[in-house]
């Protein structure tokens, strides 16, 4: 029957059945890959959105920690000012960001996380950071200190381990959804793939049945197409007949209009392409593998000082200085760079030499890109004037020359203070012991109480002089850190001050060994004891040292029983010079808990008070229980 039809009827019904299936296994793809679709679109909804949201709400949680702390460091109203307003400013972004989020597609369990970052946030937000921001504002630096250490420290972990748990959980969830949807893609493709064969494997087989019938009217059809392949694409191209022949022209003519359009877009493409690299800020340099240049854009013009005239056909060896001195030519720098970097080479930035026109020599950071084939190889190669960078950090370098000179100074300063002053006082110490002892019978009660006063304030100055040096070694000088049992130390210290029977002084806590400079721990613990036993109040005096684990730091304790201090005076005794007694009814230099202070938050812990009236006081300070080797 099929050799009756003409070959139109031949094609039509061959087409036809082919078409069917096609269509069948196309609408079967369309509908498979629509599914695909929508589902990565669901992916993309539903996690990759959620995502870069809490992802967004970290880094402005990051922000606000970096704006405290920076304020605390350099607290000028200006900078103050600055950086309240910014965490006022990402505080709302979270908050709207938040609120945005909690709407997306959540899981039972992102729902209970979110439910907990959103109350620890709020926590650290009314307990920290607006407390904070107020202090800083009202210029009160220490107490914004004390809110950064007690509040938005501790109370910033949950929120940063809710936020993260989140960002992981948003991850893992992205994840599971898009391989679901990938394994899905890659089934409804293995059927497209297993059509398309069919689809091909039938073609052939009809096509050896219409070969013959069809290849004679076909000659001429395929010595145009040849034409148009080899480049002829202003041929004629006349369709003659209305039968399968002629459509086939038709076609042909159709695909040589197509062919005329698309190298039109090419080539806009192309001038496209062009006017982006001519107006990059970076230069931009085509070689062949020879290292001849062959293109010059603008910028590497204002960055060599060669128009592109003068240098298209030049080695690029030219922009570099002379590798090879003395011999009156250039080498062949891009060959030597290909030679010696190799494809390793190859879009890795490289810091380099370059060659103005000028003679002038400067810094450059080069990276080189391969196009092309093995057979016709080209490079494009990317310069970047960093001048200015290098400059900077020279300035950078010499700026830290000048403080290190600075600090050398300053040390020395110390010494030579420490020596001028003691002199002296050393020498009116002696006079007045001499005066008191030899003079004694002819000073009236007024006399010796002078003298006693001053003996006493000889002796306060030489403790003060030596308290400074102590406070200025923190963090400039330092010993090994060594493992250190804190028991031990403990008793070596309550040795040293012997202090009288009427003072007990027990541990109630197993205390444990941590990594510090000895001198260091002894000097917490002697500063702390002396002044619990100094400031006693009362006939008998207990004091108590205590000890916990808290995370990844040791809370210690020392409690005693003695007169206690007011909450107006917690920030004020941690400050350099400052006592609350008078120092000629309670010798004191006013160092002592500063150097604590300084000493404690050198190793990364925190200390303060906790005091009732007429009761006793009890300081608390952390230490890591893993203190690095700074």
């Amino acid at each position: 029957m099929l050799r009756n039809l003409t070959i139109k009827s031949r094609l039509i019904f061959t087409l036809s059945f082919l078409v069917a299936f096609l269509l069948g296994m196309g609408m079967i793809g369309l509908f498979g890959m629509s599914s695909a679709i929508e589902g990565l679109k669901t992916v993309y909804h539903d996690r990759a959105i959620p995502l870069s949201q809490v992802g967004y709400i970290e880094s402005l949680l990051l922000q606000n920690r970096l704006a405290i702390t920076s304020a605390l460091v350099m607290p000028t109203p200006e900078i103050i000012k600055t950086k309240t307003a910014l965490v006022e400013k990402n505080t709302a972004e979270i908050t709207k960001t938040w609120e945005g989020y909690i709407t997306t597609h959540l899981t039972p369990v992102e729902r209970k996380l979110a439910s907990k970052f959103a109350g620890d946030h709020r926590k650290y937000v009314t307990e920290g950071l607006v407390p904070a921001v107020s202090a800083l504002r009202a210029n009160k630096i220490g107490e914004a200190n004390r809110i950064l250490v007690e509040k938005i420290r501790p109370l910033y972990a949950p929120v940063g381990e809710s936020i993260d748990a989140l960002v992981l959980l948003q991850v893992d969830e992205a994840k599971r959804e898009y391989d679901q949807e990938q394994e899905h893609y890659n089934t409804v493709r293995n059927i497209l793939l297993a059509s398309i064969i069919i689809a091909l494997v039938l073609a052939a087989l009809f096509s050896l049945v219409f070969i013959r019938v069809i290849f004679r009217p076909l000659e001429e059809v395929v010595k145009i197409a040849r034409s148009v392949a080899a480049g002829n694409l202003r041929q004629e191209i006349e369709v003659q007949s209305n039968d399968e022949i002629g459509q086939l022209m038709q076609a042909l003519k159709e695909m040589r209009d197509s062919l005329v359009d698309t190298i039109a877009q090419v080539r806009e493409s192309e001038a496209r392409t062009g006017a982006l690299v001519s107006n990059l800020i970076d230069g931009v340099v085509s070689v062949n593998e020879q290292g001849v240049i062959e293109t010059f854009n603008p910028a590497a013009e204002r960055i060599f000082g060669y128009p592109e005239n003068e240098i298209i056909g030049q080695n690029i060896g030219l922009l570099f200085p002379e590798l090879e001195q003395g011999k009156g030519q250039r080498a062949d720098y891009f060959k030597n760079y290909l030679e010696t970097e190799g494809s390793k080479a190859l879009g890795v930035v490289t810091e380099v030499v370059g060659l103005r026109k000028s003679g002038a020599t400067f810094p450059l950071d080069v990276a080189v890109v391969e196009i092309g084939d093995r057979d016709d190889r080209m490079f494009v190669v990317i310069f970047r004037d960093i001048s200015p960078r290098k400059a900077a950090e020279e300035q950078k370098a010499n700026l830290m020359a000048d403080l290190e000179s600075a600090n050398e100074e300053l040390k020395s300063f110390a010494y030579v203070v420490s020596h001028d002053l003691k002199a002296p006082l050393r020498a009116i110490g002696a006079l007045a012991d001499w005066l008191s002892t030899d003079y004694a019978e002819k000073f009236d009660d007024e006399g010796k109480e002078h003298m006693r006063l001053l003996v006493s304030r000889v002796h306060r100055m030489g403790n003060l002089i030596d308290g400074i040096l102590q406070y200025s070694r923190v963090g400039r000088v330092r010993e090994a850190p060594v493992a250190v049992d804190v028991g031990e130390v403990v008793q070596d210290v309550i040795d040293l001050l012997a202090p009288s029977p009427n003072v007990t002084i027990t541990v109630e806590d197993p205390l444990p060994t941590v990594v510090v400079e000895p001198t260091r721990i002894q000097q917490i613990f002697q500063n702390l004891l002396s002044n619990a036993i100094k400031y006693m109040n009362k006939p008998e005096s207990v004091i108590r040292i205590t000890c916990t684990a808290e995370g990844e730091h040791w809370k210690f304790g020392v409690t005693d029983n003695g007169p206690g201090i007011e909450s107006r005076h917690f920030e004020r005794i941690f400050q350099l010079f400052q006592t609350l007694a008078p120092r000629d009814r309670i010798e004191s230099t006013g160092v002592g808990l500063a150097l604590v202070k300084k000493i404690v938050e050198m190793y990364g812990g925190h200390i303060w008070i906790e005091s009732t009236i007429g009761e006793g006081s009890t300081f608390f300070f952390t230490l890591p229980a893993a203190i690095a080797n700074k």
